[in-house]
């Protein structure tokens, strides 16, 4: 059998020119020449193409796949095996998942928000968890679950957002105690890591799944956080006097929800090592600064003094670890320099 590159193409459901690149990068380059010059592709080719496309289940590179193909130490018999073994595993996962939502379902009929380990477990299986955490957090996180009761999760979440759909101040003494009890099961489930709890509030705002599963919309999720910033403003006293106070009062109710995504973003950069001196960090730290002269209403005494109980309080750096703090210094001087 001999193929021309339009019939294998459509035989084999790719394009003609991913089969182009795969020739151009020595993937997959046709062997027979015919009288026309046409070039073929024999049945050697088409086993290859094969072992190609099902390496590529294995979510391997093309590089890593012309580099084993070309290797030869595996056979073909590894390659349907590893094939089937996927396949088993992807099976086992849609019938858990299958199960999980029917469950999730039920409570959904009935107007309930989902037990928490319920959607939990669910959203390990519909959100890239790797994306977010590593899998020394992951495996944390999965033994904290067990050890913290976090059945009135649901409730508070649905408290929350009762408040918020009756317009009640986030300043509102029940809006700052629900917010700070549900800060301390998050803590409690993160086992005090500050960078966990960031990537939670990262996830949480990113995957639509989450906020399906969880019932904490971004709506709500930005009413706990200007409730929580309102909840740290007697952290201030000992440095503010009472009309500098007001004006980190109104930015409580009005920008805090700004922070915690300028957080997340600084910490991935950290996670990935980017020097404090890289134009993407330096622009995250020129928001920092913006934001905080911001908060102290534009008045750069009232900055300082901010800056200083940012630095001595550590109940003000929710979400920023040790590591992100220092982090998020040094890219602080280097704006000065």
């Amino acid at each position: 059998m001999k193929l021309k590159i339009g019939e294998l193409a459509k035989r084999s459901g790719l394009t003609v020119r991913a089969l182009h690149h795969y020739d151009k990068i020595g993937l997959l380059c046709p062997t027979v020449r015919a009288d026309n010059t046409y070039r073929l592709y024999d049945d050697k080719d088409v086993l290859r193409l094969y072992r190609i496309q099902a390496l590529r289940r294995l979510q391997l590179s093309l590089e890593e796949i012309r580099l084993i193909l070309d290797d030869g130490s595996v056979s073909m018999d590894d390659i349907v095996r590893q094939q089937i073994s996927l396949m088993e595993k992807q099976a086992s996962e849609a019938l858990s998942l299958r199960d999980h939502l029917l469950s999730l379902s039920r409570h959904l009929t009935g107007q309930q928000l989902p037990v928490v380990d319920d959607w939990l477990t669910a959203l390990e299986m519909t959100v890239n968890s790797e994306k977010y955490f590593t899998s020394t957090e992951l495996e944390a996180l999965r033994r904290q679950r067990k050890a913290v009761d976090t059945a009135d999760k649901s409730a508070l979440i649905h408290a929350l957002r009762d408040l918020m759909q009756k317009q009640v101040s986030p300043e509102n003494a029940p809006a700052q105690s629900l917010s700070l009890r549900w800060l301390q099961l998050m803590r409690d489930e993160s086992g005090g890591d500050e960078a966990i709890l960031i990537k939670f509030y990262q996830m949480q705002s990113e995957e639509t799944a989450l906020q399906l599963f969880s019932g904490l919309d971004q709506a709500t999720l930005d009413y706990m956080v200007r409730a929580l910033a309102c909840a740290s403003l007697p952290l201030y006293e000992a440095y503010c006097d009472s009309e500098e106070l007001e004006v980190l009062r109104q930015h409580s109710v009005t920008d805090a929800a700004a922070w915690p995504a300028l957080i997340a973003a600084l910490h991935l950069e950290c996670v990935a090592g980017s020097r404090v001196t890289h134009p993407r960090v330096q622009e995250l730290a020129k928001s920092w600064q913006a934001l905080s002269l911001k908060k102290a209403g534009n008045n750069a005494r009232l900055q300082k003094k901010i800056q200083q109980a940012f630095a001595e309080q550590p109940e003000l750096r929710m979400g920023i670890d040790n590591r992100l703090f220092a982090y998020l210094q040094s890219a602080l001087k280097t704006l000065a320099l």
